[in-house]
């Protein structure tokens, strides 16, 4: 079983193949195609000089070196690459600067896509959004959009109508009861009111096969983000989910193709086994690489 877009599950590489890379920057999502990934994901807000630009928070302090604090809506492209947020990850990205989404669609081969999650809810960044977009010539199996917030969803299937838009849903534990932040039910409700074209849930013990046949039943596509675990893994591609999105894209890739496809065993190269007329034998057994 090989897993890629064509065929089955595709393997997003959440903000790059960030597991060894700094998230949401060039040389992350450039290892996520070494590492074989189907697509990459990013998160992106817009800059007080309307330009499109890819970070997870709504400042730098946390990636940037020295701490350097910059709202990125209030600070200009110019400012915000002045910073480094490479280093943190090590010294080998010392100097990698925040890409703008000309540069990630730059990079992005022609049988791969992008998962852009809409941080920036402002009406302006899905517009100037869609000039790249346009500009570029992405076509629509190669770009998903993804948000949190319903009313960007909306917004996003008016601007996009050829796109296709997931609901993003963080299913949690409510502090202090037995409850959950909603039960399935209510979000079914919510996606099937929705105009999205499917649900990217994290992953969560109560997502089940009922959960999923109902989720089709509305003709939606059921996708799974922050998936680092092989046993997570292996629960939603047999539930049939349609993207996994994971920090670690190769990893992933690679125990669920040798789950599906166990390698046959080479005796003549793992194990030896030599028997003699008087009853002696030699046994070697050699591991498996």
């Amino acid at each position: 079983m090989e897993l890629h877009s064509k065929q089955s599950t595709i393997i997003v590489a959440h903000r790059g193949a960030s597991h060894a890379a700094p998230e949401n920057t060039l040389p992350a999502f450039q290892l996520a195609w070494q590492e074989k990934a189907d697509f990459i994901e990013g998160d992106f807000w817009m800059t007080a000089d309307q330009q499109i630009v890819c970070i997870h928070d709504k400042n730098t302090v946390r990636v940037a070196k020295d701490n350097i604090n910059l709202n990125v809506q209030q600070s200009t492209l110019e400012e915000l690459q002045q910073v480094d947020v490479g280093s943190w990850k090590g010294q080998a990205f010392n100097g990698v600067r925040i890409p703008t989404l000309q540069e990630i669609l730059a990079i992005i081969p022609p049988n791969k896509g992008l998962f852009l999650e809409i941080k920036d809810t402002r009406l302006p960044f899905l517009e100037q959004t869609q000039k790249i977009v346009n500009d570029f010539a992405i076509l629509p199996q190669q770009l998903r959009f993804i948000a949190f917030d319903p009313e960007v969803v909306k917004n996003a299937r008016r601007i996009f109508p050829d796109f296709k838009i997931y609901w993003l849903y963080n299913w949690y534990r409510v502090k202090g009861s037995h409850g959950f932040s909603n039960t399935a039910s209510e979000i079914l409700n919510m996606v099937q009111l929705l105009p999205c074209n499917g649900l990217n849930i994290n992953p969560f013990p109560w997502i089940d096969v009922d959960f999923v046949q109902r989720l089709r039943t509305l003709n939606k596509d059921f996708c799974v983000y922050s998936v680092q675990s092989f046993s997570d893994a292996l629960k939603y591609v047999t539930l049939g989910v349609d993207a996994i999105t994971t920090n670690s894209p190769a990893k992933i890739r690679h125990q669920l193709e040798h789950y599906f496809n166990p390698r046959a065993l080479d005796r003549s190269r793992h194990e030896e086994l030599r028997l003699y007329q008087d009853k002696h034998y030699i046994f070697k057994n050699h591991p498996l690489e």
